[in-house]
This record gives C-alpha cells, sequence and structure tokens, in this order.
C-alpha cells in the first residue's frame, strides 16, 4: 500500500493502535536512516495488522466502536509509520499523544545539495542548502529560492542548480507514493495468537524483550495494566526512584508466580492482574508494597534515589517475600534484608543471566531463614561478603557497586559540610568532590595513562560535598584547606573516612594517602554491614514498657487505659480505637513516640489487656489485627507496615501493648467520615490544627506545598 494512503488511513483511524502497545521510542538516528532508506528507495520491511470485528483496547480512544464494524488493528511497524506520519503530516499520529513520543523527528533535515540527512544543529541553520523535511512535503521548499540565496542574483546558474536542488526536492516528496507491504491477520485470530505471531515477526528493528512481550500479553488480559504502570513509574520517579517498565512486569511475574518466568503471566485473567497490581502499587496508587520499599530504603538504607542502586533486580525478591508476608516485616528481618540487598549490590549478583538468578534466589525465600541463604548464595559465589581494601584499588566513580557504598556508607555516618557545617541529610544534592584536585595530580601523572587515570579518580580520593561548597574548594591541596576545615567542624574528616595524619595531605604523599583511606572506607562498609542499625536513633526510644510508665505522659509519651473495652459502660466502645489513632497520627506528625495501651493515664495504674481480649473472638491475635486495621483505615496502610513498630509486654503480672511511632518523612492525616483532619502532638495530647496552622506547620517541617 501506498506511503500516503496508508498515512491517511491513520489520519481517519481507519488503522488504529492497541493499547498494549509501545509508545513511540524510536531514537533520532533510526528515524533519519529510515527516511534515508525510502529516499533511496531501499526497502524498510512491511507492517502486521489484524482484521477484528472485536479489538482490544485501543490507545488514546482513538476510534468511535459504533462506526466501525471492522477494525484494522496495527500490531508491528508503528515506528516507521510514527516517523513518516509526524514528517510527512507534521503531526502526532492520533493513536498518540505528545507524552506517549519520547523524541520527536520533525527536526530531520535534507541537504538539497548532496541528499544527506541530519538533524537541526548550528550546521543546518546556517547552510543554505539544508530544509526541513517536513516543509519539503507541505510545499514551502522551493529550489529557485534556495538557489538564489546561494548564488545571488545570477539567472542561469541560479536557474541550472535550482533544478539539481528541486530533483532533489521532488525525490524526497515521491516517497509518499512508495509502497509498503502490508500483512494481515485473518480476523479468525484471537489477541495471543496476534501478540505471538507480531514476536516471531518482530526480529527486525526495535525488538521486544521478554518483558515487554510479556506486558503486551499482560495487556490482552487488562487493557490498561500499561498505564497504570506508567502512573505508578511517574510518580515514584517523583521520589527520586526511576525504574523502566521491564521492572515493573518482572514484579508481577515474581509476585504471580514465584518465577522469572514470562509464559507463565501470558494468561492470567484481569482480576488477577489487578488484584497483584494494587497489592504492588497500592488502590490508589499509595500505600502499596513499592511505597513500602522506597520507605525502607529512604529511611532505613540511607539509599534516597535509584541513582544509588546499580541493580533494579536486586530488589525483586525483596518485594516477592514483601508480597508473600503481606508486608509484614520483623524488625531482624527488615535489617538481614537489607544486609543482603547491600550484598546483593556490592557483589554483583545479578550481573549475568539475572533472570535466572533472581529465580533462584526466590526460591530460596520459603526456606527458615531466607535471608541466611540468600548471603550464603553471595558467600558461595564471591568467596566473602567482607570488603578488603585491594577491593577499592583503581576503583572510580564507575564502578558503580562500590561507588555507591561509600556514599551509602558516609551518609550514615552524619556527614558535615566542610564550609556551612550543616548536615549532609534528607533530599541535599551531593556532588564527588576531589580531595586531592585533578588539575594539581596530572602534573604529576600523566592523564594518557589508564593506570594513571584511575589513580587520579579513585573512590578513594572523593568526598560528598554540596556543589557550592565543591565550587569554593575549587583546585587547593588538602593540605591547605583541610586544616581548616578540621578547625571549624572538628568530626567533618571522620565522617567521611578521611585520614586526620597531615602528612598523608601533601601531594608527594598522595598513594599513602589512598592506601589509608582504602583501608578506612573498606573498615566502615564492614562495621556498617556488621552493626546495621535500622529504624532507630541509636537506643534512645526503645524503653521498655516499664520504662515508659515510670516517665509518664509527656510529649512522645501517650497512655491509654484501654482500645475498645469502655471503663464507664462496661462494654465494647468502637470510638476508642479511633482515639488511639487520633494519638498515633499526632505522635507521627511531630518527633515520634510510643502508645502504650493497658496504663490508667492519670494514675499509671496497670490495668492490662484482659478486658479488651475478653471482648475480641482471638483474644491477643484479633487485638493485633484489629489495631493494625485501624491504624491503616484511618492513617493509611503505610503506618501500619512501616511507620508503627507493636510489641506486647508484662509488667506487674498483666499484658500491656506498647506501640512505637516513627516520625513520618511526610505529612498524615487522619480519616474520619470522608474528611481529614491533621493533628500534631501539643503537651500531653492530640491537637487538630486549622487548615492554614496545618499549612504552616507542614511548609516548617516538611517544606511541603500546603494543603487546599
Amino acid at each position: 500500500m501506498e506511503i500516503s494512503k496508508l498515512l491517511d488511513r491513520v489520519e481517519s483511524n481507519a488503522i488504529v493502535l492497541p493499547e498494549f502497545q509501545r509508545e513511540f521510542v524510536w531514537k533520532n538516528s533510526q528515524a533519519k536512516e529510515l527516511m534515508n532508506s525510502l529516499f533511496e528507495e531501499f526497502p524498510i520491511g512491511s507492517l502486521l495488522t489484524w482484521e477484528t470485528e472485536n479489538p482490544p483496547e485501543i490507545k488514546n480512544e482513538a476510534i468511535d466502536e459504533e462506526k466501525h464494524a471492522l477494525f484494522e488493528v496495527l500490531l508491528d511497524g508503528q515506528q516507521r509509520l510514527t516517523v513518516l506520519y509526524m514528517l510527512i503530516k507534521d503531526e502526532i499520529p492520533p493513536y498518540y499523544t505528545e507524552d506517549d513520543t519520547e523524541n520527536d523527528p520533525r527536526d530531520l533535515y535534507l541537504n538539497v545539495g548532496d541528499g544527506k540527512f541530519h538533524f537541526e544543529n548550528k550546521m543546518t541553520r546556517e547552510g543554505v542548502e539544508w530544509v526541513r523535511v517536513t516543509d519539503c512535503f507541505n510545499g514551502e521548499v522551493d529550489g529557485v529560492t534556495i538557489a538564489q540565496k546561494k548564488l545571488g542574483d545570477k539567472p542561469e546558474p541560479v536557474l541550472e542548480l535550482s533544478k539539481e536542488y528541486n530533483q532533489q526536492i521532488a525525490q524526497l516528496q515521491n516517497v509518499t507514493t512508495r509502497s509498503i507491504p502490508v500483512e494481515t491477520l485473518p480476523k479468525s485470530a484471537d489477541i495471543h495468537e496476534a501478540i505471538e505471531l507480531f514476536d516471531k515477526i518482530n526480529s527486525q528493528g526495535t525488538h521486544l524483550s521478554d518483558a515487554e512481550l510479556a506486558l503486551a500479553h499482560m495487556s490482552a488480559e487488562w487493557a490498561y495494566i500499561r498505564r497504570n504502570m506508567k502512573q505508578k513509574q511517574a510518580e515514584l520517579a517523583t521520589q527520586g526512584f526511576e525504574f523502566n517498565l521491564n521492572f515493573y512486569v518482572k514484579c508481577m511475574i515474581g509476585t504471580l508466580t514465584e518465577t522469572m518466568t514470562y509464559e507463565q503471566v501470558y494468561n492470567v485473567s484481569e482480576d488477577e492482574l489487578k488484584s497483584q497490581w494494587y497489592e504492588l502499587a497500592g488502590k490508589d496508587n499509595k500505600d502499596g508494597i513499592f511505597d513500602y520499599v522506597i520507605n525502607v530504603l529512604q529511611n532505613d538504607g540511607q539509599i534516597p534515589s535509584s541513582d544509588y542502586i546499580n541493580t533494579r533486580d536486586v530488589l525483586i525478591p525483596f518485594i516477592v517475600y514483601l508480597n508473600k508476608q503481606e508486608k509484614q516485616l520483623s524488625h531482624d528481618e527488615k535489617t538481614q534484608f537489607l544486609r543482603w540487598l547491600y550484598s546483593g549490590m556490592m557483589w554483583s549478583r545479578y550481573s549475568g543471566s539475572s533472570d535466572t538468578t533472581v529465580e533462584h534466589d526466590i526460591s530460596l525465600l520459603d526456606g527458615e531463614s531466607p535471608t541466611d541463604q540468600l548471603m550464603q548464595e553471595i558467600r558461595d559465589e564471591r568467596g566473602r561478603i567482607e570488603v578488603q581494601a585491594s577491593d577499592l584499588q583503581g576503583r572510580g566513580k564507575r564502578t558503580r557497586r562500590f561507588y555507591n557504598m561509600v556514599r551509602t556508607v558516609i551518609r550514615a555516618n552524619d556527614p558535615v559540610d566542610w564550609k556551612t557545617g550543616e548536615p549532609l541529610k534528607g533530599s541535599y544534592e551531593l556532588e564527588s568532590h576531589h580531595i586531592f584536585p585533578k588539575s594539581k595530580l596530572y602534573e604529576e601523572y600523566d592523564s594518557g595513562n589508564s593506570t594513571h587515570r584511575k589513580l587520579v579518580n579513585e573512590i578513594a580520593n572523593r568526598a560528598f560535598l554540596t556543589p557550592a561548597t565543591n565550587k569554593q574548594l575549587g583546585d587547593e591541596l588538602p593540605e591547605s584547606y583541610l586544616p581548616k576545615i578540621i578547625e571549624d567542624h572538628p568530626s567533618a574528616l571522620d565522617s567521611q573516612f578521611i585520614p586526620d595524619n597531615g602528612e598523608l595531605w601533601k601531594l608527594q604523599n598522595y598513594e599513602d594517602f589512598l592506601a589509608k583511606r582504602r583501608e578506612l572506607l573498606a573498615d566502615a562498609i564492614n562495621d556498617y554491614m556488621e552493626n546495621l542499625v535500622v529504624g532507630e536513633e541509636g537506643n534512645e526510644e526503645q524503653e521498655s514498657a516499664d520504662e515508659l510508665i515510670h516517665k509518664g505522659e509527656n510529649t512522645r509519651i501517650e497512655f491509654k487505659e484501654s482500645f475498645l473495652y469502655d471503663v464507664y459502660r462496661e462494654q465494647a466502645n468502637k470510638d476508642l480505637k479511633k482515639e488511639v489513632a487520633k494519638e498515633i497520627c499526632a505522635l507521627t506528625n511531630s518527633e515520634g513516640g510510643a502508645v502504650v495501651i493497658g496504663v490508667k493515664d492519670d494514675t499509671k495504674e496497670i490495668k492490662g489487656l484482659d478486658r479488651d481480649y475478653n471482648l475480641m473472638e482471638k483474644g491477643k491475635d484479633s487485638f493485633g489485627l484489629q489495631l493494625r486495621q485501624e491504624v491503616s483505615n484511618r492513617l493509611g496502610q503505610m503506618m501500619a507496615t512501616a511507620y508503627t513498630h507493636v510489641r506486647f509486654e508484662e509488667v506487674d503480672e498483666k499484658e500491656v501493648c506498647v506501640i512505637w511511632v516513627d516520625d513520618s518523612p511526610k505529612p498524615v492525616f487522619f480519616e474520619e467520615d470522608d474528611s481529614e483532619q491533621f493533628y500534631v502532638r501539643t503537651g500531653t495530647s492530640a491537637q487538630p490544627l486549622s487548615i492554614q496552622e496545618a499549612n504552616k506547620y507542614i511548609d516548617e517541617h516538611w517544606n511541603q506545598s500546603p494543603i487546599a
């Protein structure tokens, strides 16, 4: 079929694109090569369409199903057809939106002198023979005008040259008359047969990966799964965690099948797909397993963004385990999994056949001690977990597995800025600073020698500072600026494991400095891994129930006599449960703290939990379940699973419940009767704030936008 007719059919929605298809992902180089092939009359392959009366969901809802009895669904060739449509029609095809196009090929130029193509740059802007390809197709290019610009007022030479130019322009315009073979699947084919045939034919061009093919099959069952994945992808990207769609597909495969066998999800029902996706992403795109993992990485793991993760696959076994455990992890399990995540990244656990390795590691999750088995796999493969100084020798920023671990350990060691003394925590954007400046080192070392370049750029010659401080230090030598830093901020060097021996700061002792700092960094990594502390600021908040009761109520400690039992009516009162949730909300929005249930607030008398247990079908088990449900329903699932830690203790032969509450990294609202209220801890009680007060508080504590 002629290209012009194909494009007209796209314009009229006679050819449509199914929802499961990818976005426009071709690079500019591919678009240029396509046009060059057509210009030179080389073959460009065929298109694959599927005629059906029952189409899958269509991208961009580009058709009125009532007006079409038979649909021609484009299965293969949308990248080529999109390039042609945008260059010839100068518009985005109706099956895409602007957000669906990663690159725009309409800045492609043709040189009418030699017939070469090039994307816009200084050469195309200043050269008179360069014209936009789209302008050639819409009739805005004339060879005479171009020839006049090149030769000036010389009628005969201009006429001769314009003929050559117009010949090139006509050759380009004739592309619209070229024919592209169109292969068509019969109406009898179903969607899975269409996708499988598509994959077989799709051996040329931008080939589908196994994950992309699995996503296409899942889209055949749940049309909008791709759209849902992209929404979650965009939401997590705003938090600093950028993962491609393949990662989300693999998480679905892992949690649905506990394998990495892509074909096993080809026929999973829409209901199963939705149910599993909502577990991962959250029903309203929040409080899902992904959110829990990000919380653990940022708040417990000193990993502020995906830039610190050198292999995304290391997260998949953790995500599968969380799915199996319904996001209920003990403090020890969280610690052990973080230790394993660090080890897996440092020792490149998934550098080879990653899917095979991920599947093997998933198979270990049902063991009695899964993290022990996972760690043993790394030991068996690498011989050890511990880092040695020699592992860091010659390793620079490109060796992400060690570079990221050094950054993580330094973040965990309370570093401060070398100029201001401000803690370098939270959302600070840090730059990698050469302690010995490159400009000085290359006076001693050969920049053309790869061994010398590795020495200059070693991890051991890096510190992490704010961009402003990095710029201020410039090319000063450490023997000049480090003494001043120690004087102003005594802990600054220790926090980044920098040798304090002034002799090592001299340029002639650079390699001795590297050797010493490698030792310090290796020891720091091993110590951090060995003594990993998760979710605690030392042990100051982890007093026993007896100690909390002895202290009495204050800004961080709240007593509740019961959870469900009304001491005045001597019967169940569900309103009491929401009072506990309010106190938890107030504490997490303040500085965190503890709620102790089973203690009379005014006298500190131990009442215990038996009266609550007696009102519940399964006693203590029901108590814990109802407590989690109340927190989840009122404050969100993340509060129930990530920011509250419940334990039961015996005091004076009576059992009490202690709920440790972390301070939240973002505002938490209390939900009641379809409305939200913001609580903070004031004195010994939870106090609601007005919208104006809440806006001010949120801005001061989290630097976030006000609420409406």
